[in-house]
């Protein structure tokens, strides 16, 4: 397995072969070849260096553990190389399997939760995907109140988070195993915490909907964003909040109001007037000239800070504390250093 973890960390470090050589210093890239081939067996103090150049612990070249995913759907694909497709596509999969290798820990306690079931809600048009989000929420028993914390919401419906420290090229990306019975959904921190939120829901429409196979690309991304205003803002609340009668214009006060107390950009609260039918097509248009002339289209007023996934690190520490593992397995689990492990309590 080391040869396939070698060629597997330079990847999720974004690296190329020259690139890696050059990291450790002492090696041709004829040689590191080789070692991500099979044909040469990297020494204990290579591996050292791989370990030190790739960021990552020596217990990462024999983790004996192997997911395979379903194929990946990347938001702003176009945008996105292939060598970035797939590092995101081995951060997920490096996440996933640490996961479900410390789910695995656990054998007195069954802490899996088996996730929602892709693809419930059909929905053939964008219309319908409005009407999916509040069939999800019914379903849920969420009612039509704010969404407190949605990764929090999603972790308790099995659906795993993962944050990235991604690129201005990636939003968010769904992915499952191949067996369909994990599913992990991959953000990028670096957004505000507003834009991860819709994003998280966006990505939760791919898993939920059943979109029909012939259906153009662009219009399945209009159908997973309905979807995400629509469960994050409630098309009843949105109503309650501007009213019922077609406008012709909005303050912007009334849109940050919103995002304060849904958790949703202000640009997102516009459209849902637009979708809903409650703004006029100047008012529309009127309102994102005015969003451009402020600066709000990159950067809005109080931006939210990204919600924390818990879950995972919470599993990490309750096996620490039933001495299920070392604290060195915690801290490769966790991607820490070993003496980060506690938290610091000021």
């Amino acid at each position: 397995m080391i040869h396939d973890r070698l060629r597997r960390a330079r990847v999720l470090k974004g690296l190329s072969l020259d690139d890696l050589a050059q990291a450790v210093g002492d090696i041709t890239k004829q040689a590191l070849s080789k070692f991500e081939r099979g044909d040469a067996l990297p020494n204990s103090t290579r591996l050292l260096q791989f370990s030190k150049a790739l960021g990552v612990r020596p217990e990462y070249f024999f983790r004996a553990e192997a997911v395979n995913l379903a194929p990946l759907e990347f938001r702003k694909l176009a945008r996105m190389p292939k060598y970035r497709q797939r590092q995101v596509e081995e951060q997920m999969r490096d996440h996933l399997e640490r996961y479900l290798a410390l789910e695995r820990c656990f054998d007195a306690v069954d802490v899996r939760i088996e996730p929602t079931t892709p693809q419930t809600l059909p929905v053939s048009s964008i219309d319908e995907a409005e009407a999916a989000a509040d069939r999800l929420r019914s379903d849920w028993g969420i009612g039509r109140d704010a969404i407190a914390n949605l990764t929090q919401l999603l972790e308790e419906r099995g659906i795993k988070i993962a944050l990235i420290d991604g690129q201005d090229d990636f939003d968010g990306a769904c992915a499952a195993t191949d067996d369909v019975r994990h599913v992990l959904i991959a953000l990028n921190t670096s957004r505000p915490g507003e834009r991860v939120r819709f994003t998280a829901a966006h990505e939760l429409g791919h898993w939920v909907m059943a979109l029909p196979d012939d259906m153009p690309e662009p219009e399945k991304e209009r159908c997973c964003h309905r979807f995400a205003g629509a469960f994050l803002y409630p098309g009843e609340q949105v109503v309650l909040d501007f009213g019922s009668h077609r406008r012709s214009r909005v303050h912007p006060g009334e849109l940050l109001n919103a995002k304060r107390r849904y958790g949703v950009s202000m640009q997102a609260a516009l459209r849902r007037l637009k979708d809903l039918g409650l703004l006029n097509d100047a008012g529309y248009k009127s309102a994102l000239i005015q969003f451009a002339q402020a600066g709000w289209r990159s950067a809005e007023p109080e931006p939210l800070l990204p919600e924390q996934p818990r879950r995972f690190e919470s599993l990490v520490f309750w096996g620490l504390a039933e001495g299920l593992f070392s604290p060195s397995r915690a801290a490769e689990l966790l991607q820490r250093p070993l003496g980060a492990l506690a938290p610091a309590l000021a």
